[in-house]
Protein backbone atom coordinates (compact mmCIF):
# COMPACT_ATOMS: atom_id res chain seq x y z
CA UNK A 1 0.00 0.00 0.00
CA UNK A 2 1.26 3.30 -0.82
CA UNK A 3 1.22 6.66 0.99
CA UNK A 4 -2.02 8.13 -1.10
CA UNK A 5 -4.09 4.59 -0.40
CA UNK A 6 -3.05 4.68 3.50
CA UNK A 7 -4.40 8.70 3.27
CA UNK A 8 -7.68 7.66 1.74
CA UNK A 9 -8.28 5.17 5.01
CA UNK A 10 -10.39 6.12 8.07
CA UNK A 11 -8.51 8.10 11.32
CA UNK A 12 -6.46 5.67 13.03
CA UNK A 13 -2.59 5.70 14.06
CA UNK A 14 -0.80 3.81 11.28
CA UNK A 15 1.58 1.36 12.33
CA UNK A 16 4.21 0.05 9.76
CA UNK A 17 6.67 -3.03 10.69
CA UNK A 18 9.06 -4.73 9.05
CA UNK A 19 8.86 -8.32 8.68
CA UNK A 20 10.98 -9.03 11.62
CA UNK A 21 9.76 -7.49 13.96
CA UNK A 22 9.47 -9.30 17.24
CA UNK A 23 6.04 -10.46 17.96
CA UNK A 24 5.77 -9.86 21.94
CA UNK A 25 6.86 -6.36 20.88
CA UNK A 26 4.23 -5.79 18.03
CA UNK A 27 1.51 -7.41 20.07
CA UNK A 28 2.08 -5.11 23.14
CA UNK A 29 2.86 -1.38 20.84
CA UNK A 30 -1.12 -2.58 19.85
CA UNK A 31 -2.38 -3.26 23.51
CA UNK A 32 -0.88 -0.35 24.84
CA UNK A 33 -3.07 1.56 21.61
CA UNK A 34 -6.00 -0.11 22.48
CA UNK A 35 -5.83 0.59 25.99
CA UNK A 36 -6.29 4.20 25.46
CA UNK A 37 -8.86 3.50 23.05
CA UNK A 38 -7.46 4.68 19.78
CA UNK A 39 -7.56 2.63 16.50
CA UNK A 40 -4.92 1.83 14.44
CA UNK A 41 -4.39 0.25 11.11
CA UNK A 42 -0.92 -2.13 10.93
CA UNK A 43 1.16 -2.64 7.54
CA UNK A 44 3.93 -4.89 7.22
CA UNK A 45 6.63 -3.30 5.18
CA UNK A 46 9.65 -4.58 3.09
CA UNK A 47 11.70 -1.72 2.62
CA UNK A 48 12.78 0.91 5.44
CA UNK A 49 14.14 1.24 8.98
CA UNK A 50 11.88 1.95 11.88
CA UNK A 51 12.10 5.92 11.52
CA UNK A 52 11.72 5.93 7.96
CA UNK A 53 8.12 3.81 7.97
CA UNK A 54 7.21 6.05 11.49
CA UNK A 55 7.49 9.33 9.54
CA UNK A 56 5.71 7.47 6.31
CA UNK A 57 2.94 6.53 8.72
CA UNK A 58 2.29 9.87 10.43
CA UNK A 59 2.61 11.41 7.06
CA UNK A 60 -0.24 9.33 5.39
CA UNK A 61 -2.18 9.70 8.82
CA UNK A 62 -4.88 11.88 9.07
CA UNK A 63 -4.15 11.59 12.86
CA UNK A 64 -0.76 12.85 11.79
CA UNK A 65 0.40 10.23 14.01
CA UNK A 66 2.90 7.31 13.35
CA UNK A 67 4.57 4.32 14.34
CA UNK A 68 7.57 2.48 12.80
CA UNK A 69 9.16 -0.75 14.22
CA UNK A 70 11.80 -2.70 13.08
CA UNK A 71 14.03 -5.79 14.55
CA UNK A 72 16.00 -3.12 16.84
CA UNK A 73 13.92 -0.46 17.08
CA UNK A 74 10.81 1.18 17.59
CA UNK A 75 10.01 5.44 17.00
CA UNK A 76 7.15 7.53 17.22
CA UNK A 77 6.76 9.86 14.56
CA UNK A 78 4.55 13.16 14.20
CA UNK A 79 3.74 14.84 11.03
CA UNK A 80 4.49 18.33 12.38
CA UNK A 81 8.34 17.10 13.13
CA UNK A 82 11.45 17.08 11.20
CA UNK A 83 12.67 13.94 9.74
CA UNK A 84 15.38 13.06 11.26
CA UNK A 85 13.91 13.92 14.86
CA UNK A 86 10.94 11.57 15.47
CA UNK A 87 9.27 12.01 18.84
CA UNK A 88 10.66 8.86 20.73
CA UNK A 89 12.83 6.07 19.61
CA UNK A 90 13.30 3.02 21.32
CA UNK A 91 14.68 -0.61 21.61
CA UNK A 92 11.67 -3.34 20.94
CA UNK A 93 13.29 -5.28 23.68
CA UNK A 94 11.69 -3.71 26.40
CA UNK A 95 8.43 -4.76 25.53
CA UNK A 96 6.90 -2.74 28.84
CA UNK A 97 8.32 0.24 27.08
CA UNK A 98 6.83 -0.70 23.39
CA UNK A 99 3.36 -0.93 25.43
CA UNK A 100 4.11 2.73 26.47
CA UNK A 101 5.19 3.87 23.43
CA UNK A 102 1.80 2.36 21.85
CA UNK A 103 -0.34 4.32 24.52
CA UNK A 104 2.02 7.93 23.75
CA UNK A 105 0.81 7.12 20.73
CA UNK A 106 -2.99 7.21 21.55
CA UNK A 107 -2.44 9.85 23.98
CA UNK A 108 -0.92 12.34 21.42
CA UNK A 109 -4.35 11.64 19.69
CA UNK A 110 -6.29 12.89 22.66
CA UNK A 111 -3.86 15.37 23.40
CA UNK A 112 -3.49 13.98 26.89
CA UNK A 113 0.13 14.04 28.85
CA UNK A 114 2.78 11.06 27.42
CA UNK A 115 3.87 8.69 30.06
CA UNK A 116 7.30 8.52 30.79
CA UNK A 117 9.78 6.30 28.76
CA UNK A 118 13.27 5.65 28.82
CA UNK A 119 14.51 6.65 25.41
CA UNK A 120 14.53 9.36 22.91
Amino acid sequence: MNASQIAMTKPTVHVLCSPDVPEQAFWQLLYGLEEEGIPCETWTKTEGDALTLAWEGAQASRLEVGVGMDAQTAVLHISKLEFEHPLFRIPVRSVEQVRVLGANAARLVKKLPLKPLEGR
